[in-house]
C-alpha cells in the first residue's frame, strides 16, 4: 500500500531573495530537516509532560494548574479498526512497518489539529490468552509503538483497559458477546483474569520506549477499567443466561449470602453492589500497582441514567473514585428514527436545544451538576461526535457545553486513519480527518480553542436559537459556519466576513477553509499560515493541504463498496493574500524536497496573488 506524503516540517531558515540564497538554502535545508526541526505550523506537543492528580474535584497538573485537554480516540492497536481498513483492500497483506508509518502520519495530522490527548480503549481479546496473560503479536507491538510516540511527541494518554469488539485470539479470556462486561465485574474467576491482564500490562516494559514500564510513561495520565461497563437491567434469561454462566453463578452465591429470594429487586441490588465493588477494587488495583495515572470510571452514553437506571451513578457517587467520564452524541437517537436510511443526513438539524436540555435534565446529563458529583469528582468526556453530521457549527457548541459541565478533557470517537478516508460515506456516523473532512477539521480546531478558554462550569446559553456569538467564537447552523478569533489566532470553517466575527488586526496564526479578509481561496483543503516573530516578523510559513472532492452523490449513503471521495495534490488554485506587513517586493517560495523554488507571483494594492498547488511555502 502507498502512503500519502508525510507532513514534513519546514526548514527553520526560509530563503532570502536572490539566486545565491536558494543555493545556500539547498545546503542548509537538508541539514536542518535531517536534524529533525519541529513543524513551522502550530502543532500540539512541545511542553514537558506533567503528572496529573485530582484535588477538590478538580483535575490538576502537579504545579496546581487546571487540566484542559482536547483530542481524539486513536485506535492504532485495535484489530476491529484494522478490519475496517482491510475490508477496503488496504494493508492486505498486513505489514507492521507500513502500518506504523500510517500511525505516525496520523499522529502528524492530529497534532496539526491541536490534539494534546488521545484515548485508546483496548480489546484484550486481541493479545491475551485464556488466563489473561499477554501474548506477543502485532497488536501489542502497535500498542508499544503508540505509547512510545505519545511520550516522544508529548501527547497525553487516556487508556481504557477492557472492551470487547471481537477477538483475534480464540483462546483469550475475553469472549465475544454482550454478556462479557458485567461478568468482568461480577464473576470471581474472570475478575482474577482481568486483574492478571491489567497487572501484566501496566508493568510491561516497552521495547519501543527504552524498556520503560507502561505505568512509568509520563504520558499516561488517565486509566479506565472498562469502556462502557454495561450491566443488564434485568436478570439474563434463555440463551443470555447460558452465555452468562460465570456471572449467574456469582449472582446465585450472592443470593445465598444475603438469604434473598430471586426477584427483580434482588437483581438490581446485586447489580448496584457489583458496580460499587468493581469501582473500589479498581482504585485499589491502581494504588497497589503504583500506577500514577488517575483512575476513572466510565458512566457511559449521552442520556445518562435514562439509559442505564441510576445504579451505576449511585455507585460512583458512593465509591472512592475521583474522576468520572461521560459521552455525548447529538443525533444518536434521531438517527434511529429515520426509516429506510442506513446513514441519515442530520446536517441541518438544530442540536443547540439538545445540549441545553442535556445540561438541565438530571436523567440526561444534569447529574454532573448534582452535589454528589459537582465539586467532589472531576469529569472528562471519553467520547463525543456529531452523529451523521458534517456541519461545522456543532463541535464548538459541544466544547462550550462540555466546559459548562465542568469537563477537563474530551476525546472524539474516533479519528479516521488515511486509508479509510476515501471510503467514508457522506453520511458516516463517525468521521473526522484533517484532509478528508477539512471543514469539520477546522471546526474541531475552533472547538479546541473554545475548550481551552471557556471557564469550567461557565454558564451555557446561546445568543440565538440556532446561532451563538460569545467573546472569541461565533457559530451558525443556517450558515454552516464557525470561527474563532483573538489577537493572535484566527480560524474559520468557510467563507467569513467581518460581520460574522471580529477580525484580528495582526494575527500570528491563520487556519482557514475558503476566504476571509486575509485570504481569497477556492481550493477545497485547509491552509495554515504562521507568522514569524522578532526579526522574522515579515515572514510567513504557509501549508496548503490537498483538495478534497466527493466522487459519489451524497444520497448514496455509502451503499457502494468503492471509494466515495479522493484527494487532489496537484491541482493549482488561485490564492490572494492580504497579510499584515506585506508590501511590494514580497516573494513566494515553494518547498521542493529540501530546497525552495521561487513561485510566480504579483503584488497589487495590498494583495499578493499567486496560484499554488497543495504544499509548503514561505512568503517574505
Amino acid at each position: 500500500m502507498t502512503l500519502a506524503p508525510a507532513l514534513k516540517p519546514l526548514p527553520a531558515q526560509p530563503p532570502k531573495s536572490g539566486f545565491l540564497s536558494v543555493i545556500l538554502l539547498v545546503l542548509l535545508g537538508a541539514q536542518m530537516v535531517g536534524a529533525g526541526q519541529s513543524p513551522a505550523v502550530h502543532a500540539s506537543g512541545g511542553a514537558e509532560l506533567k503528572q496529573v492528580g485530582v484535588k477538590n474535584g478538580t483535575l490538576c497538573f502537579a504545579d496546581g494548574t487546571e487540566v484542559a485537554l482536547w483530542g481524539v480516540n486513536f485506535q492504532t492497536c485495535l484489530w476491529w479498526e484494522y478490519r475496517r481498513i482491510s475490508k477496503k483492500g488496504e494493508f492486505t497483506p498486513f505489514n507492521l512497518d507500513e502500518y506504523k508509518a500510517m500511525v505516525d502520519q496520523s499522529f502528524d495530522e492530529i497534532q496539526l489539529m491541536g490534539c494534546d490527548l488521545i484515548r485508546i480503549h483496548l480489546c484484550p481479546g486481541d493479545f491475551t490468552d485464556a488466563e489473561g496473560n499477554l501474548v506477543q503479536n502485532q497488536w501489542l507491538d502497535l500498542l508499544d509503538h503508540t505509547l512510545a510516540e505519545c511520550r516522544k511527541r508529548k501527547i497525553y494518554l487516556h487508556l481504557a483497559f477492557l472492551n470487547e469488539m471481537g477477538s483475534t485470539l480464540k483462546d483469550s479470556f475475553v469472549k465475544q458477546g454482550k454478556s462479557s462486561k458485567w461478568q468482568w465485574m461480577a464473576a470471581p474467576d474472570l475478575i482474577k483474569k482481568c486483574d492478571n491482564y491489567m497487572r501484566q500490562l501496566v508493568n510491561r516494559r516497552n521495547p519501543c520506549d527504552e524498556g520503560r514500564p507502561y505505568k512509568q510513561n509520563p504520558a499516561l495520565i488517565i486509566a479506565e477499567m472498562i469502556n462502557e461497563p454495561t450491566f443488564p437491567k434485568e436478570k439474563p434469561a434463555g440463551k443470555d443466561a447460558e452465555l452468562s454462566e460465570p456471572g449467574m453463578a456469582a449472582y446465585k452465591a450472592w443470593l445465598g449470602r444475603k438469604a434473598q429470594p430471586d426477584t427483580q429487586d434482588a437483581w438490581l441490588a446485586f447489580r448496584n453492589e457489583t458496580f460499587l465493588s468493581a469501582i473500589n477494587r479498581f482504585c485499589d488495583f491502581m494504588q497497589s500497582e503504583e500506577v500514577k495515572a488517575v483512575p476513572c470510571w466510565n458512566l457511559y452514553w449521552a442520556k445518562g441514567p435514562i439509559h442505564q437506571l441510576p445504579g451505576p451513578y449511585d455507585a460512583a457517587a458512593q465509591s472512592r473514585i475521583e474522576l468520572v467520564s461521560f459521552s455525548t452524541y447529538p443525533g444518536q437517537d434521531q438517527s434511529k428514527l429515520v426509516a429506510g436510511q442506513k446513514e441519515p443526513d442530520l446536517n441541518e438539524v438544530n442540536f443547540l436545544p439538545y445540549l441545553e436540555q442535556s445540561l438541565r435534565r438530571a436523567d440526561w446529563q444534569g447529574w454532573l451538576q448534582t452535589p454528589a458529583f459537582k465539586g467532589r469528582r472531576a469529569r472528562i468526556v471519553y467520547e463525543y461526535e456529531t452523529w451523521h453530521n458534517r456541519s461545522t457549527y456543532l463541535y464548538p457548541a459541544m466544547a462550550k457545553y462540555f466546559r459548562a459541565q465542568g469537563a477537563q478533557a474530551a476525546t472524539m470517537w474516533t479519528y479516521t486513519f488515511g486509508p479509510l478516508g476515501p471510503y467514508m460515506s457522506p453520511g458516516a456516523s463517525h468521521n473526522l480527518s484533517l484532509t478528508y473532512t477539512p471543514r469539520k477539521a477546522a471546526s474541531f480546531l475552533v472547538a479546541h480553542e473554545v475548550f481551552k478558554r471557556f471557564p469550567r462550569f461557565g454558564e451555557y446559553k446561546t445568543t440565538g436559537s440556532d446561532t451563538d456569538n460569545f467573546d472569541y467564537c461565533a457559530l451558525s447552523l443556517p450558515r454552516d459556519l464557525s470561527a474563532f478569533s483573538d489577537d493572535a489566532t484566527f480560524i474559520h470553517t468557510g467563507d467569513v466576513t467581518r460581520e460574522f466575527i471580529r477580525i484580528p488586526a495582526s494575527p500570528q496564526r491563520i487556519v482557514g477553509y475558503g476566504s476571509s479578509p486575509f485570504a481569497t481561496y477556492q481550493g477545497s483543503g485547509l491552509y495554515f499560515l504562521d507568522r514569524g516573530s522578532g526579526a522574522e516578523r515579515n515572514r510567513w510559513n504557509l501549508r496548503i493541504l490537498p483538495h478534497f472532492e466527493w466522487l459519489a452523490d451524497k444520497e448514496d449513503h455509502g451503499q457502494s463498496n468503492g471509494a466515495v471521495s479522493r484527494l487532489d495534490r496537484e491541482k493549482a488554485m488561485p490564492m490572494k493574500l492580504r497579510l499584515p506587513g506585506m508590501k511590494a517586493g514580497t516573494k513566494v517560495w515553494r518547498r521542493e524536497g529540501n530546497q525552495f523554488v521561487e513561485e510566480t507571483s504579483s503584488f497589487q494594492g495590498n494583495a499578493l496573488s499567486f496560484t499554488p498547488k497543495p504544499g509548503q511555502y514561505v512568503i517574505e
